[in-house]
């Protein structure tokens, strides 16, 4: 796969390159990045991963940490963030849960797409990593269904998610622990508990 550097920046300390077909660190990104809630020794999985900035911060935390994405840009990507900032974390292709399937994780933190078709072409790997608000639903049935072992998770969540896709919210314990105020909505950061 030939790759291209959309972007380089640099957050707490980290050099993250971002590859062209790869969702770049935004509001939310930085919001969930604040308060991921892990300490040293955490077995943290994160979930749609992009270029990996929650499963870096992680790691350079002390934790243990796997990076899953369905997009195989995004995977690479990660790898690439992990080499360039000498951190370990195992990067894993696949959608949600599949790849590490019946593991045990004491964090486990997804920042989800939530906005509606951007209308990218379908062929662009960054369409079905970004464009599908209802993946947060399967994200939440999958975490009901313990399709990993979990004691907590952290999902970014916006004024903007369609409220149909929340519903499985109610099969947890649910703190809000962070809200901004964007111009055209206000993203939160829940806690979930079994």
């Amino acid at each position: 796969m030939g790759v291209r550097v959309r972007d380089v920046l640099n957050y707490r300390g980290l050099r993250l390159l971002v590859f062209e077909h790869v969702y770049p660190p935004s509001d939310d990104s930085f919001l969930l990045a604040e308060h991921q809630g892990v300490a040293r020794g955490d077995r943290v999985l994160d979930v749609g991963t992009g270029c990996g900035i929650q499963a870096l911060l992680a790691a350079d935390r002390g934790c243990e940490v796997v990076a899953v994405d369905v997009n195989p840009a995004a995977v690479l990507c990660a790898r690439w963030n992990a080499l360039l900032n000498e951190l370990e974390v195992l990067t894993l292709e696949g959608d949600l849960f599949e790849p590490v399937a019946g593991e045990r994780f004491d964090v486990v933190l997804f920042n989800p797409p939530y906005l509606p078709g951007r209308e990218l072409p379908r062929d662009d790997p960054l369409s079905r990593a970004t464009e599908d608000p209802a993946v947060i639903e399967r994200f939440l049935r999958g975490l009901a269904d313990r399709e990993v072992e979990w004691e907590e998770a952290r999902i970014v969540v916006s004024s903007l998610t369609p409220e149909e896709y929340l519903k499985p919210l109610d099969e947890f314990e649910v703190e809000v622990v962070a809200r901004k105020r964007l111009f055209f909505e206000e993203l939160r950061v829940l806690v979930l508990r079994p």
